[in-house]
């Protein structure tokens, strides 16, 4: 079935094709200003570049001062970027970078991590559909959905965001769980690890997501051991030992960066400036949760079903309304956090505010923050902008289902592929304020699990595992057909 033939096929098809994916991205990218947080990423890259310091300052010095707010990888690729390219030979401004001449020129390194992205779709679909013939039409329609839903829109491709390097070192650390679960190697575990903290230094919410992740594949093993044969231990060692390289060697991946950040800023962290992202969080929270169902529908959603059903208006989203306030909150969040600062007599750092502050918030108010979940789930599942209502909400139906099902029936091999956008979509739910950008990254998982599922009842349907048992079934029934005709003509 995958013979040595096909293999190198396959290789080069998948070159050719991320190749092309890569070259098609200048086409996407504009001289449009990169501003907020893809700004401090150019910038931090331009002071890395140049003085060997990772630093946000607008102002280039031969002593800028470092930071640690913005996650590292991506910036150090920026930055290597920024050696490499000849563009950047002769000498340029911080300003040149983010609104001038070479805006344009630095957004080109996207097509990097669109390169990665393509490679591990190919690879990723290889171990989940095994037949390379299928895999490689698999992989061809996730990239051409994938592209008009994340990969090629402006806000992706044309900024400097993290979250396309996310969804191609996601998809790296998937195929490369799915490699491990499939052959137990300890060299397997170590790649696997280095994978998963590589994802960390890219989002900081994979250092949480990957521990959890790991020990999720650990207890699925453990239990099919334990349901195997209880009185047996002599596997427990093996497992251990194999999960505790992955743990460790993730750990290991992201410990020197934490070190430097406690010696530098006292702050065992990867990243800075969660605070915020609790604090709006916090802000929506107090709110009226059907309120906030009705205020982050898509508006066809809105009108024709949740108005209805919760009973608010687009009157109640204006000055006077009931939801006059969650409308507002996002815009007025630091005057809002300044006022009950002072109201407190806090004169601390703001960020140490707003830590005590949520963390209170949800302990005074448990169920409904629990319930409050629901909100941001649903506020954080309309990122297939181009899809459309319908296709939105089937698509994470399906993706769920893939999901859950492996989970609930012993499938460690799609549990390893599909686990880790899964806790991305409900650590951002339970976390964050949840813009839809956040959970923009899983779509080629969305669009691989549906094609999974669909290929799956399609084998369920004819009786069939493979691309080959299907052209042996279909020749037997086409011989038989002919076989039949024949007999009644000679009869006839």
């Amino acid at each position: 079935m995958f013979n040595k033939s096909h293999g190198v096929f396959y290789k080069f098809f998948t070159l050719a094709a991320a190749s092309g994916f890569a070259l098609i991205t200048f086409g996407y990218t504009s001289e449009k200003t990169i501003i907020k947080d893809a700004a401090q990423n150019t910038r931090a890259a331009y002071h890395l570049a140049h003085t060997g310091v990772m630093s946000l300052d607008k102002v280039a010095t031969e002593t800028p001062n470092p930071q640690m707010r913005r996650e590292p990888l991506p910036i150090v690729v920026t930055a290597a970027y920024l050696l490499l390219h000849p563009s950047f030979n002769k000498p340029y401004t911080i300003a040149e970078l983010t609104e001038g001449r070479l805006t344009e020129t630095i957004k080109g390194v996207n097509a990097f991590w669109r390169f990665l992205a393509a490679i591990f779709v190919f690879l990723l679909c290889l171990e989940l559909f095994t037949d390379p013939r299928i895999a490689a039409a698999m992989a061809v329609i996730c990239l051409i959905v994938s592209e008009s839903l994340f990969f090629a829109q402006p806000g992706i491709v044309d900024r400097m965001y993290t979250e396309l390097p996310e969804a191609a070192l996601m998809l790296l650390a998937a195929w490369l769980a799915v490699r491990f679960i499939r052959t137990k190697s300890k060299l397997r575990a170590l790649w696997l690890g280095v994978a998963l903290g590589a994802l960390a230094l890219t989002k900081v919410s994979f250092l949480y997501i990957g521990v959890g992740f790991i020990f999720l594949l650990f207890a699925i093993e453990g239990l099919r051991v334990l349901r195997a044969d209880p009185k047996k231990d002599q596997h427990w060692g093996r497992i251990f030992s194999n999960y505790a390289v992955i743990l460790l060697t993730m750990l290991g991946t992201v410990a020197p960066w934490i070190v430097r950040n406690a010696i530098e800023f006292r702050n065992p962290q990867i990243a800075s400036g969660a605070e915020t992202v609790l604090g709006i969080r916090m802000l929506y929270a107090e709110q009226p949760l059907l309120g906030g169902f009705y205020m982050f529908s898509p508006s066809r959603v809105r009108q024709r079903v949740i108005g209805p059903l919760t009973g608010y208006t687009e009157a109640d989203l204006k000055p006077g309304g009931r939801l006059e306030q969650l409308a507002v909150t996002k815009g007025k969040k630091f005057e809002i956090f300044e006022l009950r600062m002072k109201a407190e007599g806090y004169t601390g750092e703001r960020e140490r505010w707003l830590r005590r502050s949520a963390l209170d918030s949800a302990m005074q108010n448990p169920l409904r923050y629990v319930a409050s979940v629901a909100v941001f789930a649903y506020k954080g599942m309309w990122f297939f902008k181009q899809g459309g209502v319908l296709f939105n909400v089937v698509a994470l139906l399906c993706f769920f289902a893939v999901f859950f099902g492996a989970l609930f029936t012993d499938k460690q091999l799609l549990v390893a592929a599909f686990g880790l956008p899964a806790g991305l979509f409900f650590f951002i739910s339970i976390f964050t304020h949840a813009l839809t950008r956040y959970n923009a990254p899983i779509t080629p998982f969305v669009i691989i699990s549906g094609l999974w599922l669909l290929t799956a009842l399609a084998r369920k349907a004819v009786g069939t595992r493979t691309l080959q048992e299907i052209i042996n079934r279909s020749a037997t029934l086409n011989n038989r057909k002919s076989s039949r005709a024949s007999g009644g003509r000679a009869q006839s």
